[in-house]
């Protein structure tokens, strides 16, 4: 995480950095070892950081740039997150027959590979 004594925008490339590396820690790690690699305090110390650099470039010249610059790399996270979050609904709900007539679900498909290869494209 970067420091809090570096100037605002080496601490938006740090966390544009951290970004990348926790959303693809999130996409390459198996669902059951999640917490085994730290990521849920990785992710949550990520958050605090988006939101103090957030509050303090809120105010400042040229801000709007700098928030967007942070809410870029917040949304790569929070996709790659509902990614693995989509990947593990669906094969709870693949273990359960579907709509009440006895057929089972089609089988979940990955949808972190889908998300992998956009890449980091928003709208």
């Amino acid at each position: 995480m970067p420091r809090t004594s570096d100037p605002p925008t080496a601490r938006i490339a740090a966390l544009e950095r951290d970004a990348d590396a926790l959303r693809r820690a999130f996409l390459t790690t198996p669902v059951l070892t999640l917490d085994d690699h730290g990521l849920h305090a990785r992710f949550e110390a990520f958050g605090r950081t988006a939101l103090a650099l957030f509050r303090e470039t809120a105010p400042l010249a040229g801000g709007e740039q700098a928030i967007q610059r942070i809410e870029a790399a917040y949304h790569r996270v929070h996709e790659a997150l509902q990614a693995v979050a989509t990947l593990a609904l669906s094969d709870t709900a693949a273990a359960t027959p579907g709509h009440g007539n006895g057929r089972a679900e089609p089988p979940p498909r990955d949808v972190r590979q889908s998300v992998i290869r956009r890449g980091t494209q928003f709208s």
